[in-house]
């Protein structure tokens, strides 16, 4: 037989493809970054008030809840390439239809298009996953968040800019990048193997008596050293089966719900708010846009980092989103001189506290429901949690719309009110955390105490001791090699990058 592909292996037309499904993302992302600074205005150009707005975000949040879990399932049917280039098909026709929209009925129906086909991130997710050995797909996955995140950083500025000439410039632009990327797709994408009809390697199902007696041997030694953390089907289902992890999740879930809703009120109407105050246009709030999501990455990239290692996610989580209430709540002190304190510098104080509450909390949502979740489950509950979010963001500016229309800054009084909610929360989920089992249990001896013991016991003989530190030497030795095999399996950074860098609802919130 053929000799297995090494596992670091990646060929490089599986790398051009990967790079076409990197270009059809940001095409994606890009094109909907570039509208952001212009739909407040487009909609007043409209004759719409602050509850028609709404409508008009939650047809795009709407329609991108209900498509995306879809397209990950047709991908899987019908293939990668297919969906691909139904997406930027999609994104070109929907950001066409709302680029000669002459009424709002007209520019909705291009936002839902561009919604339902707007799904690009799950596929190339996918695609990652079918022709990215296990070891190099946190690199990959890191370079597709990297992907989203620069979209979404220039992109309200560029559409700012183009915005100059007419309003509808950044949707026909972003009509004809994507227009662009379908062609390049179609010609040179190359769709992946079936799992079929690849070569086994020594990866795939092997049984036991199939085995070489050493490589018995060898399983049997891991088996006996890890103190059963191999048996992952019985381990996994014992994890599911444990009731007392319940409640940090379902918590979480609601916390998920409420950080939807609460940063909606800030993202979908600031722009609206800058026009009425102030008298603002596309220009100015596309640059204020773009600065503020320069900084919310460059502090999750630093100061996130080390404030989660030193203080851990729930105070990470907790921080964040008092800072967040503390932005909203500056936000609702805005005045009509632009040039006094309560104009100009209040709203770069109050952005600058967002930012930072953003940076924090948004990820550490994500990373808290993971580290409730079992192996076996960590698909479905994060899902579960991602939904509800898209639930928030659709939901959220129905609300505030209605809200806007009434006082203004009710809205961000009420926003306000929500993140101290997701803190109290956040604290309720550390206290049930120190009450769960792996901190209330007393702990086992470890190995080298009960050998220790034993030896002590024994009263062994110098030749025995130094027998049994070997072998004490030779058990640590194999449990650290199952460990690291674990966490590659199962990273919980690399998660985090999936459910927040590689996700078009997260990174718009950038």
């Amino acid at each position: 037989p053929s000799p297995a592909p090494s596992p670091g292996a990646m060929g490089a037309a599986d790398r051009g493809s990967l790079m076409i499904a990197y270009l059809s993302v940001f095409i994606d992302m890009l094109g909907l970054s570039l509208i952001i600074p212009i739909i407040p205005f487009l909609a007043l150009r409209f004759g719409a008030d602050s509850t028609a707005l709404g409508y008009i975000y939650a047809s795009y949040n709407g329609a991108q809840m209900v498509s995306v879990p879809v397209t990950g399932w047709l991908s899987d049917r019908y293939g990668r390439k297919p969906l691909i280039l139904a997406s930027l098909f999609g994104s070109f026709g929907g950001f066409l239809i709302q680029g000669l929209a002459t009424d709002l009925v007209t520019f909705c129906i291009g936002r839902v298009v561009t919604g339902i086909f707007g799904g690009s991130v799950p596929i190339v997710n996918a695609y990652i996953v079918d022709t990215v050995p296990t070891d190099l797909r946190p690199k990959y996955f890191a370079q597709l968040g990297a992907v989203i995140i620069v979209a979404f950083m220039f992109g309200p500025g560029i559409g700012a800019g183009l915005a100059q000439f007419t309003l509808q410039t950044p949707m026909l632009v972003a009509s004809g990048v994507a227009g662009v990327g379908f062609l390049i797709a179609l010609f040179a994408f190359k769709e992946p193997e079936k799992e079929g009809s690849k070569p086994k390697t020594a990866k795939t199902d092997v049984k036991e008596n199939d085995l070489p007696a050493e490589s018995k041997q060898h399983i049997g030694d891991v088996e006996s050293s890890n103190l059963g953390t191999t048996r992952t089907s019985k381990h996994d289902e014992e994890e599911v089966s444990k009731p007392e992890y319940g409640p940090p999740i379902y918590i979480m879930y609601v916390i998920s719900l409420i950080y939807a809703l609460a940063f909606s009120g800030y993202i979908y109407y600031i722009g609206l708010l800058m026009f009425d105050l102030w008298g603002w246009g596309a220009l100015e709030y596309g640059f204020v846009a773009m600065a503020a999501s320069v900084f919310v990455v460059i502090n999750q990239m630093t100061s996130f980092v080390y404030f989660q290692k030193a203080y851990g996610k729930h105070a990470s989580l907790v921080f964040g989103s008092t800072f967040m209430g503390a932005g909203m709540l500056g936000i609702s002190f805005l005045g009509t001189c632009v040039r006094c304190f309560s104009g100009l510098p209040l709203m770069a104080i109050s952005l600058a506290l967002l930012s930072v509450g953003v940076s924090f909390a948004q990820p550490a949502i994500t990373s808290i429901t993971s580290r409730y979740a079992s192996k076996s489950e960590q698909g479905s509950v994060l899902g579960r949690s991602q939904a509800l979010r898209a639930l928030g963001q659709t939901l959220g500016p129905l609300i505030w719309g209605g809200v806007y229309g009434v006082q203004w800054q009710l809205v961000y009084v009420l926003c306000m009110a929500l993140c101290l909610v997701i803190a109290a929360l956040a604290i309720a989920v550390l206290y049930l955390n120190r009450r769960l089992p792996e901190h209330t249990d007393p702990k086992p001896k470890s190995v080298m105490e009960m050998t220790s013991m034993r030896i002590k016991e024994e009263n062994a003989s110098p030749e025995e001791v130094q027998a049994l530190k070997q072998e004490n030497l030779r058990l640590r030795q194999k449990l650290r090699k199952v460990i690291e095999e674990e966490e590659k399996m199962m990273d919980p950074d690399v998660m985090d990058t999936l459910q927040t860098g590689a996700d078009p609802a997260n990174a718009a919130q950038y």
